[in-house]
């Protein structure tokens, strides 16, 4: 199969990734406007609640899937036949699932309260499995998911303009949520089909899949307990008006970290054809691209959103929330660690079958992040809860970047961490200069953001940063192209 251009592939996937910000940018201030501080705060412990049997549910099948898929993509009735197999699975530990999750809702009085939004929520557990959008990453098909996934974006945002208009309508809201990401979903099942034919089978392979799948499981568990205990604890330890706060540093900070996530996604399955390949030389050029890339982006994203919190806050929340400034602060120190950890466990560790040392570090972090959240959630509420995510995510990056530096030769990024941090430099003294710039607040974003991208930019190719020359290079030799041909 004919290789696609990884920088098409990113430029889709970013496209995706940059609609999961712009939606929720609409529609995150008319709903937290319309919920107030408690009711989002219980809408978003419902929701983190979920995920976590919703994580339980995927059973490290995803990541699997793509890492062998990636291997046999070219093998029509051999991926049929793997896909069949990790199709039945996901369909049996859904079950598990969701057996355990209506148990623990119903059974346990704490989360009575919570009961219809949890309700509602669960069927995004199955429909996830269905939608298999690891098949398309494969195939490097980005362009389908990421038109898919701005078409139900749109249709959700205005069916929430016409259902959602007062506090009671949050189960409207969560339903419209749930028919979104659903619909997308069995689309991406029906078309799954131009690549393979996926169909319950009871001939399951657990001796060949179970190890791998259960090592990533376990990865992922861990992972989700840092990523999601910290909500669930600040609900217990705080109040739901906590919950409420944190929600909103929160989603700021996912909605970051899964636009330059998109990167790694797209690097992950051109990282395990690599590493398949056994070519030493590319394999390390291809690395040190994407480590240089992804900090080109990281650092000035952590700049802005640390240097624009109150901004950020008054515009998708009001001020209402701006006690969320703090942790917002804190989790954007989180963004580097996070990212990074997940670029060397990707783009790495998996490919190269490490898939026990990755687990050996969610583990880790894990486990420093649930010790941590019970000793400083009741001292600083959801400060403590974003400074836990911090110190955890830093734990998981010093035990990755250790462990990996016998798969590369040379991954220097200290030239580009120098330039990135002298562009970061211009971002601050541009939001220094405008901090007392009194108008609209959606303009006044605009002004600082569009500043600070033409500052950042201007002295990346003032200090000759090679991703910047590159990608600029690549553009003007088009641009002459196209002229030429005119």
């Amino acid at each position: 199969m004919e290789k696609k251009s990884v920088k098409i592939n990113a430029l889709f996937s970013l496209i995706q990734s940059v609609s999961t910000i712009i939606f929720p940018l609409i529609t995150f201030p008319y709903i937290s406007r319309i919920f107030g501080v408690e009711q989002l705060g219980k809408y978003n412990y419902a929701k983190n609640f979920v995920e976590i049997f919703a994580t339980i549910a995927l059973l490290g099948i995803p990541t699997y899937g793509q890492r062998e898929g990636a291997k046999v993509r070219d093998n029509h009735k051999e991926l049929s036949n793997l896909m069949s197999e990790l199709f039945s699975l996901s369909m049996l530990s859904n079950t598990i699932a969701m057996v355990a999750l209506y148990l623990a809702t119903f059974v346990v009085n704490t989360f009575h309260s919570y009961a219809v939004l949890i309700v509602i929520f669960s069927v995004t557990i199955p429909m996830t499995t269905i939608g298999m959008s690891w098949l398309f990453v494969i195939f490097e098909d980005y362009n389908f998911t990421a038109i898919l996934g701005i078409i139900f974006n749109l249709l959700s945002v205005a069916a929430m303009f016409v259902f959602v208009h007062k506090r009671t309508d949050i189960y409207i809201y969560a339903f419209i949520t749930v028919i979104a990401s659903s619909g997308s979903n069995i689309i991406k099942f029906v078309c799954s089909k131009k690549y393979c034919d996926i169909k319950l089978t009871f001939h399951i392979n657990f001796r060949k899949h179970m190890k791998p799948i259960l090592l990533m499981f376990s990865a992922y568990i861990s992972v989700m307990i840092y990523n999601k205990t910290d909500t669930a604890l600040l609900g217990v330890m705080g109040t739901d008006y906590n919950v409420g706060i944190y929600s909103v540093s929160t989603k700021v900070y996912n909605l970051v970290k899964s636009c330059l996530l998109a990167l790694s996604n797209v690097l992950q399955t051109r990282a395990v054809l690599l590493a398949a390949q056994g070519n030493k030389k590319k394999s390390d050029e291809f690395l040190s691209k994407s480590f240089n890339m992804m900090m080109t982006f990281v650092i000035p994203c952590m700049v802005g959103m640390a240097f624009m919190n109150k901004d950020i806050i008054l515009f998708i929340a009001g001020k209402d929330y701006l006690e969320a400034g703090p942790s917002m602060i804190i989790l954007s120190c989180s963004l580097f660690f996070a990212l990074f950890s997940t670029m060397h466990s990707s783009t790495i560790l998996i490919p190269y079958g490490r898939e026990k040392v990755t687990l050996d570090g969610a583990i880790i972090g894990a486990v420093v992040n649930l010790l941590l959240n019970f000793i400083f959630i009741p001292i600083w509420k959801e400060n403590g809860a974003a400074l836990t995510t911090l110190i955890a995510e830093t734990t998981v990056f010093l035990i990755y970047i250790h462990i990996t530096k016998q798969y590369y030769t040379h991954l220097n990024g200290i030239r580009t961490m120098v330039q990135c941090i002298i562009g970061s430099c211009g971002i601050v003294l541009v939001l220094f200069m405008f901090r007392n710039l009194e108008i609209n607040i959606f303009i006044r974003i605009f002004v600082k953001v569009g500043v600070s991208v033409i500052v950042y930019f201007a002295l990346q190719i003032v200090t000759k940063n090679q991703i910047v020359m590159d990608t600029l290079y690549n553009i003007l030799k088009k641009a002459k192209v196209k002229v030429g041909k005119k």
